[in-house]
């Protein structure tokens, strides 16, 4: 029983590893393919086995069965073929991850807090890049190349906002908070700076839409609410003299609206109203291959049933995601918020998504309901020592 429980430290120590190259992986130059397996391998298969490996002790999984069911059921109304199929599986051995790991807190939080620190590192590297590209051209560009590879800049964006956020949240926040009120708002406000350069480094709306979010969240759940007004105007002022909102209006809406437009012109006048259009290749206003907001392609792919069926699990995620996993449901707002703008749905195979906002949303679940790990974790122990 001791190698076994010294096999399961060390299985537990690689998966920590491997997530945090999961999550780097996204700023590297790779292929989706070498991502894909980098989770399939690294995560996916040994949280497999480690299911298999004690199938009575699952019974004690219950708790989140509502959470298997509804993502079965919306990748099965989603998927444009059978092989679409296995992105429900994939969640849910993501889900299985995050539970694996959890059980430690620094299983999970150490290769999250590497993460962010390289992202830190990232944000500093871009923002000095993009200076001196300033200063020998006279022009604010859109950040866009990185290790000599192009690179998508809200997806960029939205990570390292993500990794912001975790800072703050389960590092920085509550230490500022005990030394004084008034610090934690210095704190804040170095923050939202930091994501405000962020947003306007990548020229990424979708990043300052989530934080947005999460701001108000943040703001509300501390009871600082007025403080927190004021200062975000104090933000705004700043934006404005410094010029930064027209940095960042100068690609305008993206289209936005009328991609929003074309696509419920669509579905209302060509498609299903109850299932959607599906995944049918259709270019909206004849260039944009989705609708451009995670919430109105659900609609979009699915109709009204899909459309409920996310409603249901956002209902269900606030009810189950209750105090213990306030951090996470806090940081959880800003992917919340930016699938606004940005992304063809949340049923994906692995993408930064999945870590900007699956991750959270998962954790957020799992630390609402610390009684049902416990039990599925004794249930395994029982088990080992019969």
């Amino acid at each position: 029983m001791v190698s076994a429980l010294n096999f399961a430290r060390l299985g537990r120590l690689s998966l920590a590893l491997l997530l945090g190259l999961f999550c780097l992986a996204f700023y590297l130059p790779l292929s989706s393919k070498a991502v894909n397996n980098i989770f399939y391998i690294g995560l996916a298969v040994p949280m497999l086995l480690w299911l298999l490996a004690r199938p009575r002790a699952l019974v004690e999984l219950r708790p989140f069965a509502w959470l298997f069911g509804l993502l079965a059921l919306m990748v099965a109304l989603d998927a444009g073929d059978p092989a679409g199929l296995k992105k429900a599986l994939y969640l849910m051995l993501f889900f299985v991850a995050c539970l694996f790991l959890s059980a430690r807190y620094w299983a999970l939080h150490a290769p999250l807090l590497l993460f962010a620190l390289c992202s830190l590192g990232l944000l500093l590297f871009a923002l000095t890049d993009w200076l001196w590209i300033w200063t020998h051209s006279g022009q604010w560009i859109r950040y866009g190349r990185f290790l000599g590879e192009s690179l998508n800049p809200v997806y960029f964006s939205l990570l390292l906002g993500f990794a912001l956020l975790y800072l703050w949240l389960f590092h920085i926040a509550e230490r500022l908070q005990q030394r004084s009120t008034w610090l934690m708002l210095l704190g804040l406000f170095v923050l939202s700076v930091l994501l405000v350069l962020c947003a306007s480094i990548f020229q990424s709306r979708s990043t300052l839409l989530g934080y947005a979010v999460f701001f108000a969240g943040f703001l509300l759940y501390k009871r600082l609410f007025l403080l927190g007004l004021v200062l975000g105007l104090g933000l705004l002022l700043l934006a404005v003299l410094s010029g930064v909102d027209d940095l960042l209006l100068q690609r305008g809406l993206s289209y936005r609206l009328d991609i929003w437009q074309a696509a419920l012109q669509r579905w209302l006048g060509e498609c299903s109203l109850w299932w959607g259009c599906g995944n049918d290749g259709a270019l909206l206003l004849g260039h944009f291959h989705h609708p451009h907001s995670g919430y109105l392609a659900m609609l979009y792919r699915n109709g009204l049933v899909g459309a409920l069926l996310f409603l249901i699990f956002a209902l269900l995620y606030l009810r189950y995601a209750r105090s213990p996993g306030a951090p996470w449901l806090l940081l959880s707002l800003f992917g919340w918020g930016s699938l606004l703008t940005t992304t063809n749905g949340v049923l994906t195979s692995p993408q930064p998504l999945w870590i900007y906002f699956w991750l959270p949303t998962f954790m957020a679940i799992i630390a609402g309901q610390p009684q049902a790990l416990q039990r599925y974790l004794q249930r395994r122990d029982q088990a080992l020592r019969s």
